[in-house]
């Protein structure tokens, strides 16, 4: 019984143990975060990351890079069968419609829309996949509990707020928050103190007495900077292209502030921003304890040496690290022990930035933090090592690491690696891609996992649907595979390995046979525009996903037009059907969205909670669900400008 079908049946049986996060980071949708638990399963890695230099990234990004072999498939092209048919003007495709055929001077003459510009032929020119056809979507005419104002109405208010309000200048990343109370006089019979109800349409962010940070900053945060590089794409707003610049600031930071080539933190506190702090060093010790197991995420303080201090766990007291050379960062402190989550986020955003944005500022700065995580993934073997030397919690991605299952890992690994190499133009990074990942003359020198084959392989593997009914489903994988395959189809252009994983993105996330609870029937605007504009089209396919953008547009229609806490109780709204992962109760078809309870990311939550909540005036919260798909469906063609 060989290796490889002993790692199957485990993980048909750890996929249980998955979906109540024994093994994987528990990102959500709500304000605070709380990663659960889990055992490291791999021994610590000594590697020594210190002083490592940056990347340098000075190469041609637009260099030839080796063409991978066609696999199992015919991609025979239809030709003239000889030279006196071919009608110099004339124009057609291949039967696959990955190449434009032109007749000049007699002889056909190819361009490979696919191979060269990541696009389909149509009439014998290229265009980009989710415009074949020329498609004419629906738009979610006379929905039920729509709000009064027009998804460009909302979408116009959200972006005005998010940058009043929601993003600090100082901190270059958004976040919700709670507004300062100012006490009046009372009324009535009303029992003091009472407060002013805040005006949400002229607060901004020097209102704010708390910011809710937490350990997925850079996750919720990237999701809206995502949505700004979509904006700018459809607008060429210089208010967008303002917000990503400073956002990009605020990502460069995340990864310098580590001391680490290539790794984020969760979460970093500049000193004297008001209504947001480090732990105390001393009334809260324990949060800067080191942890044994490395299943914690602890604090870091960057003390006026330039180094990393941390509490010693046996000790109590405070030491110095040999991690050393952050004076630009001296007052500091940030969150160690960075997960998938974030990198999923962070991503996401950065392959959006460099599809989208073409400003050379901009297009240097993705370049770079790309090249740097592809870096460090290779140089790590496919782990996220942190700034102590050793393997971080949620950051092990090689398809048998057992993180989660192979395919939710080799999609992740699949991703990060080829946007560092296209980014960068770098040949060792698409080195590494073709002959260790994709394994297309078999497996690479020094590869040090012999029982992995090819990571196209793996991607059958993905068992996000879990329980009976899919009930006790991780909405944070289906959340985390979504970007690796969004991005994945999006960067690579060769049509055997597109077709691959355009497969694993129909069969096994969106439309899982006979799951009732399968992603295609959620109402998901995030995955229902990136499924209509990353699903397998052209020649052979089932065609546009007219349906899915129609209830997507749905969705944003019934999103309230402010994210201002307000009291929702869907539990006596719909019955109880099933139980969740973590024992909570869900209904047995999704919630409207106008019924739910809003979260820090709509879309990465369970449609299917029963949920209670109560009016908080004060309490606004960051508008990125909106905003992300809404530009998307503006960019791929689903929204009309004035809908």
């Amino acid at each position: 019984m060989s290796t490889r079908f002993l790692g199957k049946v485990f993980y048909r049986l750890a996929a249980v143990l998955l979906s109540f996060g024994l093994a994987c980071d528990g990102a959500n949708g709500g304000t605070d975060v709380t990663d659960v638990p889990s055992s490291d399963l791999v021994d610590i890695a000594t590697v020594d990351t210190t002083d490592v230099p940056l990347v340098d990234i000075t190469g041609d990004s637009s260099m030839e890079l080796p063409e991978l072999p066609l696999i199992d498939i015919d991609y025979a092209e239809v030709l003239p069968s000889d030279a006196a048919t071919c009608v110099d003007g004339a124009k057609w495709c291949s039967a696959d419609g990955y190449v434009a055929i032109e007749c000049k001077l007699g002889a056909p003459v190819e361009t490979a829309c696919m191979r060269e510009k990541g696009q389909l032929c149509e009439n014998g020119a290229c265009v980009q996949p989710w415009a074949f056809g020329s498609p004419v979507f629906t738009t979610c005419d006379g929905v039920a509990g729509g709000t009064v104002e027009t998804l460009a109405q909302k979408a116009a208010y959200y972006d005005e707020v998010a940058t009043r309000l929601h993003i600090h200048p100082t901190l270059k990343w958004v976040m919700s928050g709670t507004l300062k109370k100012v006490e009046v006089e009372c009324v009535g019979d009303a029992i003091p103190p009472c407060y002013a109800i805040p005006d949400e349409k002229t607060v901004t962010y020097n209102d704010v007495a708390r910011w809710h940070t937490g350990e997925n900053d850079g996750l919720w945060s990237a999701m809206y900077l995502t949505s700004q590089a979509f904006r700018y794409a459809v607008t060429r707003s210089d208010d967008a292209l303002a917000t990503i610049r400073l956002l990009l600031d605020g990502e460069v930071t995340r990864m310098k502030i580590t001391g680490v080539t290539g790794l984020f933190t969760r979460q970093f506190i500049p000193p004297n921003v008001p209504g947001i702090a480090c732990p105390d060093p001393e009334a809260s010790k324990l949060a800067y304890k080191t942890d044994i197991e490395k299943d914690d995420n602890q604090w870091v303080q960057i003390r006026d040496d330039g180094c990393v201090w941390t509490v010693n766990r046996d000790t109590l007291e405070w030491e110095a690290s040999t991690h050393c050379g952050l004076d630009e960062y001296k007052g500091w402190c940030w969150l160690d022990n960075v997960s998938q989550d974030e990198y999923a986020g962070h991503m996401l955003a950065l392959g959006a930035i460099y599809k989208l944005v073409d400003q050379p500022d901009v297009q240097q700065k993705v370049k770079d933090l790309l090249a740097q995580v592809s870096d460090h993934l290779v140089r790590n073997e496919l782990y996220f090592v942190d700034w102590d030397g050793r393997q971080t919690e949620h950051g092990k991605l090689h398809a048998y690491s057992f993180a989660d299952t192979p395919g939710f890992l080799a999609a992740m690994s699949m991703d990060y690696i080829l946007l560092g190499a296209v980014a960068s133009g770098r040949e060792d990074l698409r080195k590494y891609y073709n002959d260790c990942l994709l394994q297309v003359n078999g497996q690479c020198d020094g590869w040090p996992y012999p029982d992995e084959g090819p990571y196209q392989d793996f991607l059958n593997q993905m068992l996000l649907y879990v329980g009976e009914e899919g009930c006790g489903s991780n909405y944070n994988n289906f959340g985390m595979v979504f970007t690796s395959l969004h991005n994945l189809i999006w960067f690579e252009t060769n049509p055997a390995i597109r077709e691959i994983v355009q497969e694993s993105f129909d069969k096994y996330f969106m439309r899982e046979a006979d799951q009732p609870r399968a992603l295609i029937v959620q109402k998901n605007p995030w995955y229902d525009f990136g499924w209509a504009a990353f699903k397998r089209l052209g020649p052979g396919s089932d065609g546009p996903a007219i349906k899915a953008v129609d209830e997507g547009i749905c969705s944003l229609k019934q999103f309230p037009a402010s994210k201002v806490i307000k009291a929702k109780d869907s539990s006596s709204m719909y019955p109880h059907y099933c139980q969740q992962r973590l024992g909570g109760s869900a209904t047995e078809f999704p919630v409207p969205v106008g019924d739910r309870c809003v979260e820090t990311f709509e879309w990465w939550s369970d449609p299917y909670d029963r949920d209670t909540c109560t009016d908080d005036p004060w309490t606004v919260i960051m508008p990125n669900d909106y905003l992300l798909p809404y530009w998307m469906g503006r960019y791929f063609g689903f929204i009309p400008e004035g809908l």
